[in-house]
């Protein structure tokens, strides 16, 4: 629940501001503890911004508003600039009305007294857990300006990956579209047309033309299918995503893929190993970190490994010994997590691990584009040659008729 409070602080001024609680008497509590006089307390309906913004500019500011917000934000906090004054700059140097917004909210927030870390809240689609976490750990730490910096190139480093992968994926899906429009072309125009021609000879087709036809006349016939099918089985993979058991076979079955697989559990060790490293380095707790850690894995299997990682740990296990028994991480991982442990440098090897997987994982991306590009090429001149065929096969019986005429 949210409340809107009014008070005054020990001066005697006005001071007003949000604070995030259970309930009522929870509220006046946390307005006690900041050391203000309550005047009034109003609940009030949470922002939703927040979500609004995501929905129609998400790919925009997801991916970069956390990264301005951490890098701006750490040089000036390490200048000696106070949280409140440099919010404000950050804000009015941002040239985008919605991310503007954002940082206007979380500027008149810290104003009133609300932490960093709870006005983020207010934003979970923009700022993920591990985000929010870190803030945090960094204002009980009082190093928030040092962890900014981590995040920034924690940040940084999963968007240029996320770019690369991306990118791999572009041209080969614009071979796909184009392909697929070429053979729906034949198929919709262009073959009806010769169809007509042979209906009219009235003689015995080959059997690539009979079934050329009967996928034309399927084709024309039900086309609502190409339309509808595609949607119904998004609507269904996203009900599945949203069911616990169904997102749980989902996520194991993405992890045991024969060749997807693999590159799949590098990019999540990746991750795993950068951001251990990086809250590591920043001083946050072993078990913090893992806790934190489990909360931005995308698949559910090895979020719940990380969480049963980090109940070992705490019941007193080093992370070396966690990470042999969850079954997901390679000995690689565990064996320079034991080198770390030993030299006392756990953060370091963390990020040596991160490097050596983030190589690998450019170099998987590397061979999949080689890959994929001669597939679809191969698959695509295969179907427009079965086409072709299907449609030359019996003209080339026709002039045969017609020469021995």
């Amino acid at each position: 629940m949210r409340f809107k409070y009014s008070a005054l602080d020990n001066s005697g001024k006005t001071v007003g501001g949000f604070v995030d609680a259970e309930g009522e008497i929870f509220a006046r509590n946390e307005v006690k503890n900041r050391g203000l006089f309550l005047v009034s307390l109003k609940e009030v309906l949470k922002k939703k911004n927040g979500n609004k913004v995501l929905f129609s500019f998400s790919f925009g500011i997801k991916q970069r508003l956390p990264i301005i917000l951490a890098r701006q934000l750490s040089s000036l906090l390490k200048g000696g600039v106070p949280l409140f004054q440099a919010l404000t700059i950050i804000a009015n140097q941002t040239e985008g009305q919605k991310e503007k917004e954002i940082l206007s909210y979380l500027r008149d927030q810290v104003r009133g007294g609300t932490p960093l870390s709870i006005a983020l809240k207010a934003y979970p689609d923009i700022f993920d857990e591990l985000f929010i976490y870190s803030v945090q750990a960094g204002e009980k730490s009082g190093a928030l300006d040092s962890i900014l910096i981590y995040q920034a190139g924690l940040l940084e480093n999963r968007a240029i990956v996320r770019g690369k992968i991306k990118a791999a994926l572009t041209y080969p899906a614009i071979m796909a579209i184009v392909g697929s429009g070429v053979v729906l072309f034949l198929i919709g125009y262009v073959v009806p047309m010769v169809i007509k021609i042979f209906d009219r000879m009235n003689q015995d087709l080959p059997f690539a033309t009979k079934v050329l036809m009967a996928m034309t006349s399927f084709l024309n016939n039900h086309f609502y299918i190409l339309l509808v099918t595609p949607a119904i089985l998004y609507a269904l993979f996203r009900w599945a995503r949203r069911d616990p058991k169904w997102k749980r076979l989902w996520h194991r079955f993405m992890l045991r893929l024969p060749v997807f697989g693999n590159f799949y559990i590098m990019v999540l060790i990746n991750g795993f190993a950068k951001i251990m490293g990086t809250l590591l380095k920043s001083g946050i707790p072993m078990l913090q970190a893992l806790i934190a850690v489990s909360g931005t894995m995308k698949n559910s299997i090895v979020s719940e490994a990380i969480l049963k990682m980090a109940k070992m740990v705490e019941e007193g296990a080093d992370l070396s010994v966690a990470l042999r028994n969850t079954g997901i991480f390679p000995p690689y991982v565990a064996d320079m997590a034991t080198v770390g442990e030993s030299g006392g440098n756990l953060d370091e090897m963390l990020n040596n691990v991160s490097e050596y997987y983030e190589a690998n994982v450019n170099q998987k991306i590397t061979t999949f584009t080689a890959m994929v590009e001669p597939i679809i090429i191969l698959m695509m001149g295969a179907v427009i040659a079965f086409v072709l065929v299907s449609i030359l096969l019996p003209l080339f019986e026709m002039n045969k008729i017609l020469i021995k005429k």
